[in-house]
């Protein structure tokens, strides 16, 4: 059984504010040992129920690859942090996502973004959508379905709205955008690793996510874009101006929309 892992960084417990933190310092190792251990309970969760290869997609730069399990290897976060850049076509089983947030506009979640805090909202022919989402509609486009979540209570419900009986592991729970009740680290970390391993366990409960294509990729800025950037995007062969505020991306499958979307010309099998 091959696992990936896509992580991210406002979802661990004990994180409330946006990464500010400059590199090498206290804090930023402080965070990433935070990030790491979790990442960690999800590999030993996956060995645990019968994996034999663990990879690890990294969506934030917040890992300390000298404290992961050695089992996993990591793909570092480097812009775009895309599927195609990551080796998403690699034959896995199963997507688990660790450290993750709700969608922009939840109320009582945690940093809740959906790529930027400069987006109102993302929509995949209609379905509105967090990067969570995103990213489960990308594993699906691979012929994998995304079999946990863990972060706030609120992506937790997100998740079992958007794909059903998906296995959580809610480790915080946010009164505001920067106040919410932790988990401690070891009780985080005990969790994911017992909700991986039943996840795993019943993988066969779990569908791949698809959203038939062609993909519409809608999204809208709180603030109108630029004219330059409106002019930069009208250009783009796969692109759509709907308004000031609005633009759509155009990909065969959610991947190709979302590089698509991160500026990037991929074309799905070329």
């Amino acid at each position: 059984m091959n696992v990936l892992i896509a992580t991210d960084l406002e979802g661990v417990s004990g994180i409330i504010d946006w990464d500010a933190h400059e590199p090498r310092t206290p804090q930023d190792q402080w965070q990433r040992t935070l990030m790491t251990g979790e990442v960690n309970a999800a590999i030993a969760g996956a060995f645990d129920a019968g994996a034999t290869r663990v990879k690890v997609s990294e969506g934030h730069n917040a890992i300390d690859i000298l404290q992961l399990d050695e089992r996993a290897t990591l793909v570092p976060a480097f812009y775009p942090a895309m599927p195609p850049y990551q080796g998403w076509d690699e034959g896995f089983d199963a997507l688990l996502q660790i450290g993750k947030h709700a969608m922009s506009n939840t109320p009582h979640a945690v940093l809740a973004h959906t790529g930027s805090r400069a987006v109102d909202f993302l929509e995949i022919n209609g379905i509105r959508v967090g990067e969570c989402g995103t990213e489960a509609a990308e594993a699906g486009d691979y012929g994998f379905p995304c079999v946990l979540i863990s972060g706030d209570t609120a992506v937790c419900q997100e998740m079992e709205e958007l794909l059903g009986d998906i296995e959580i592991a809610p480790v915080k729970t946010g009164y505001t955008e920067h106040h919410c009740d932790c988990l401690h680290p070891n009780m985080a970390r005990k969790l994911i690793r017992e909700k991986t391993r039943a996840a795993l366990e019943r993988l066969e409960d779990f569908a791949p996510f698809v959203v038939p294509g062609p993909i519409r990729m809608t999204q809208r800025l709180r603030k109108p874009y630029s004219d330059d950037s409106l002019r930069a995007i009208e250009a783009r062969p796969y692109t759509e101006v709907i308004d000031a505020h609005t633009v759509v991306y155009k990909g065969r499958n959610v991947v190709e929309a979302f590089a698509h979307r991160c500026g990037v010309d991929y074309t799905w099998g070329g």
